[in-house]
């Protein structure tokens, strides 16, 4: 269930890019999905919860049963980490790139194209919120049902 939440993001981030006419080729970016990553990585690691993260995925997605309530505590923490971080991230490295862009144009016609590529990141961070909420959802359900087993 949990790859329907990563195909609707997609399949209307193509819908989007389709009723809009752009080519939906156009909105992957590396350096701002690096730069994301440059991001949210560290923060977890500084956090102490980037093991945890890994977790999250075997203890919401998988069939892995969880050890004790504490690693699914932890588990929750690192996803809600990551979600703030992606969301904070995102805005902050796409108010610095629409800042360096409006400093440093001088056509007025390629402020469009410029800003949007800037703004890309906006989307990626958005787009990983998305995908980590149903994810931080199920460790919640599985923490309720942890506790309710050993009552």
């Amino acid at each position: 269930m949990y790859l329907l939440s990563i195909a609707c993001v997609i399949l209307m981030t193509g819908v989007l890019g389709f009723v809009s006419g752009m080519d939906v080729g156009n909105l992957f970016d590396g350096i701002s999905l690096l730069l994301l990553l440059l991001f949210l990585i560290p923060m977890l690691v500084s956090g102490g919860l980037l093991k945890d993260f890994n977790n999250a995925f075997r203890l919401g997605i998988g069939k892995r049963q969880p050890a004790s309530l504490m690693e699914l505590k932890r588990a929750k923490e690192a996803v809600s980490l990551a979600i703030k971080v992606s969301m904070a991230a995102s805005t902050f490295i796409g108010v610095m790139s629409s800042a360096l862009v409006l400093f440093v144009v001088d056509d007025l016609a390629s402020l469009g194209p410029s800003m949007a590529v800037s703004l890309i990141v906006l989307i990626y961070g958005m787009g990983l919120v998305l995908i980590l909420l149903p994810l931080k959802s199920r460790l919640n359900l599985k923490i309720q049902e942890f506790i309710n087993e050993k009552e």
